[in-house]
């Protein structure tokens, strides 16, 4: 059996992030980007794993309208989309017994949209199918002999909603299907910054691994793969600075030969999407406003000689945040100025001028709200390298490979790759 599919996640449709209406629109071309890409590549089905709409408490009827056109593309090409509720799809409160949020209003339209939910099935439960006769189910078979089953967000409960379907999978007649997917709105351990009660480990998902070929996962918005088994394409449009140094999200083109060894080979292709350029400067190693201004100058004409948006009809989103204990009073800092210097020199969408600088003397760690988690490891790193007088002479120099290093050990470098980068950047010192 040879058949196609798409898996994408964390499309977040009506986000209109930092309030501007351009960025909504952006996330509306980043939806309608996946499913020509579906079209175009004919595949046999899609697959959405939760949080298509940015809020299921407070959608605008533009934004559902929207969506129902894009998904319409599907229908008319054949394509059904097979979708589960991320924790922004949720209905509200009130509604939540009911669980009819707008996910199941765009199922109940009748256009190839099947939502699964399989969160309530254990042991001795009978698993009832999405159909065209009930668009809601705890599984369906696009293809017969390839049954998807979907588990939406689940908050603290994953754990053990996911032991309870374990113990419901292992009980169920034999029946050998050809290829068996799951779709997860839930993060994993140790492939994503953030820790959540929400979040599973790779080692509980292991009783699922002789049952299921591919696992389909959805809620963190970064890009990562785990032993060719579970995938994660990341958010389509970039929903917060903290990621603009990561991977591109975008989606996974899978084809499928059930007689091959493995079973599928997977393709990411990465979403084009408005350029964000994001750059924290440490007021701990300026002398003042004018070698401030002096340093962004230079950054804003690196960022326009990489010509990184000459390929981009969209104008870029500039994020500067200005952080660190001051060698000088930071109320001196002109942040007009700094706004002048980046509509002057890339003329962005956007400009963001935060000043989160700490005055002279005041030891303190500033967990700014603006601040990417690489710019907040960044600014301690300094700190620490700073009070060392064997590495404060050449505190950039060193603060960037401890970055390094710190990102070859995410990455599951050997630990001669990373005696390598420690040993480079002695070289470079030395000589």
């Amino acid at each position: 059996m040879k058949f196609t599919f798409m898996h994408m996640a964390d499309t977040h449709l009506g986000f209109r992030q930092y309030g501007h209406t351009e960025r909504e629109w952006d996330f509306d071309d980043a939806f309608r980007w996946a499913i020509d890409q579906a079209v175009a590549k004919q595949v046999d089905f899609v697959l959405l794993a939760g949080d298509l709409f940015q809020s299921g408490s407070n959608l605008q009827a533009i934004t559902f309208n929207n969506a129902v056109t894009h998904l319409e593309h599907l229908r008319e090409a054949g394509i059904p989309c097979l979708v589960i509720e991320g924790n922004h799809d949720l209905p509200p409160y009130r509604a939540y017994q009911t669980r009819f949020g707008w996910v199941r209003a765009l199922a109940e339209t009748n256009r190839l949209i099947y939502l699964l939910d399989a969160t309530p099935l254990e042991v001795g439960a009978e698993p009832v199918p999405a159909s065209d006769a009930s668009r809601v189910g705890h599984y369906t078979e696009p293809i017969p002999g390839v049954p998807i089953y979907g588990i939406g967000f689940n908050g603290a409960a994953t754990r053990m909603v996911l032991e309870r379907f374990e113990k419901f999978v292992s009980e169920q007649p034999a029946h050998n299907p050809d290829y068996a997917i799951l779709m997860m709105h839930t993060g994993v351990d140790g492939r994503a910054r953030e820790r959540a009660s929400g979040n599973i480990s790779v080692s509980s998902m292991r009783g699922l691994r002789s049952q299921f070929d591919y696992v389909a996962l959805g809620h963190y918005h970064m890009k990562f793969d785990e032993d060719n088994w579970l995938f994660n394409p990341g958010s389509l449009e970039l929903t917060s600075q903290d990621l603009a140094h990561e991977e591109t999200g975008g989606i996974y083109l899978v084809t499928v030969d059930t007689e091959a060894v493995p079973k599928h080979r997977v393709e990411h292709v990465a979403c084009p999407r408005r350029s964000f350029v994001h750059k924290a400067f440490s007021l701990a190693r300026t002398n003042g406003p004018d070698e401030l201004y002096d340093q962004i100058e230079e950054f804003l004409f690196g960022e326009q000689e990489k010509g990184a948006f000459d390929t981009n009809d969209k104008r870029p989103v500039l994020s500067i945040v200005l952080a660190g204990t001051s060698r000088f009073e930071p109320g001196l800092v002109d942040t007009q100025h700094i706004e002048e210097l980046g509509r002057r020199i890339l003329n962005p969408l956007l400009c963001r001028i935060a000043n989160r600088a700490l005055p002279p003397g005041i030891a303190a760690f500033n967990e700014a709200t603006d601040m990417s988690r690489r710019d907040l490891e960044e600014q301690v790193l300094e700190g620490l390298f700073e009070s060392h007088p064997d590495f404060s002479k050449d505190l950039t120099h060193w603060t960037n490979t401890a970055l390094e290093v710190m990102d070859a050990g995410l990455k599951q470098g050997t630990a001669d790759g990373i005696c390598n980068i420690l040993g480079n950047a002695r070289t470079a010192l030395t000589g």
